[in-house]
């Protein structure tokens, strides 16, 4: 149903079966869920306090992250996630960077994730950050000109020998 509008919103109790159903869609593909945190290991309601607790700094890491998702206005299907980290620590500084996110595989190639991205760029700004590291799999060409789109400018590849085991592409966004 694509033309429908979407609201970018912080998801809530509300949106567990759809975001039962968007975890479903993505374990069903083999596909990662970046953006998503650790809702890859919990169920929606545990997702959502951790995500809640991780906006409010009540996690054991400390780190200030704020989660977003793109929902269709019509049925409220959830089309996209969206985790902007406010701080770098850890492996962040080198290949996660301030923004992750994912699209629900059934609704890529239309437009939602550069739509997420600026949204999100006009968070963190909000927020005080002057420029967002994003990173992308070398071979995600998806997402390298999702992020292009967006102001992404390229910085270099590195090696990321912590979780993915494959090179990174690096870019930042100046606000």
């Amino acid at each position: 149903m694509q033309g429908e509008a979407e609201i970018f919103r912080k998801p809530g109790e509300d949106d567990v079966a759809e975001i039962t159903a968007f975890k479903q869609e993505f374990q069903e593909h083999g596909s990662g869920m970046d953006g998503t945190g650790i809702l890859v290991s919990c169920d929606a309601r545990e997702w959502l306090c951790y995500i809640d607790r991780m906006e409010n700094r009540e996690v054991p890491e400390g780190l200030h992250c704020l989660q977003y998702g793109l929902f269709r206005e019509g049925d409220g299907c959830l089309l996209g996630l969206l985790q902007i980290r406010l701080e770098l620590m850890g492996y962040l500084v080198n290949f996660g960077g301030h923004i992750g996110y994912c699209v629900r595989p059934s609704e890529r190639r239309k437009g939602y994730a550069v739509k997420m991205l600026r949204l999100a760029l006009d968070i963190c700004r909000d927020n005080g950050l002057e420029k967002v590291l994003v990173t992308c799999l070398e071979d995600n060409v998806g997402s390298a000109k999702t992020i292009e789109a967006c102001g992404g400018v390229f910085e270099r590849i590195v090696y990321d020998d912590q979780n993915y085991k494959e090179n990174m592409k690096r870019y930042w966004i100046t606000l």
